[in-house]
């Protein structure tokens, strides 16, 4: 790739993070190529939909999350273990608007974040593994139940979030305890 293609990508890469994040998922990329200086033709050989640009953005939190899975893991109580990433993935969803979106969606345009949501599934499915009895979630499922919380979590205000993000967690944990 010529160096110039290179900073006009990272560019508009850089520019499509910005909105996503500044909660504009639905952004137009006519609109996104003139934020970020170039033509239409250009932004839509990086993001052929806007649907793709989402996931492109968005597949950066899913990495974290994978790795919120993985270090809980090593936690010592398994259901712990599970609230632990449960309270992580909430935050992390709260802070970037487009997560759940891309989470709950069977389907996906880029095969990058169809992997990454694949490792996703994995890495939470053993962490519903090591919980004996094991409760009666795959990893998909987890997943699902992960975006209603954060349906839940944000239709509280803004400064009783955390609190209702302690409230779901706590119930969901008797609830495993009582499987237990």
């Amino acid at each position: 790739m010529r160096s110039d293609a290179a900073r006009n990508r990272q560019r508009i890469f850089d520019e499509a993070r910005g909105a996503v994040i500044g909660g504009e998922i639905a952004l137009p990329l006519n609109e996104l190529a003139r934020r970020a200086g170039v033509g239409v033709g250009t932004v839509y050989r990086v993001f052929p939909t806007q649907r793709a640009m989402l996931e492109s953005v968005m597949e950066e939190a899913v990495r974290e999350l994978i790795d919120a899975a993985a270090a809980a893991g090593g936690h010592p109580d398994p259901a712990k273990a599970l609230v632990d990433f449960l309270r992580t993935a909430l935050l992390t969803a709260l802070a970037q608007p487009g997560l759940t979106d891309v989470l709950i969606t069977g389907s996906d345009e880029t095969d990058s974040l169809h992997r990454a949501k694949g490792e996703l599934v994995e890495v939470t499915s053993h962490l519903l593994a090591r919980i004996r009895p094991a409760p009666a979630l795959t990893g998909e499922n987890l997943l699902k139940l992960l975006c209603g919380l954060i349906h839940a979590v944000s239709e509280h205000p803004a400064e009783r979030q955390g609190d209702a993000i302690d409230n779901y967690l706590d119930i969901l944990r008797a609830g495993i305890a009582a499987t237990l």
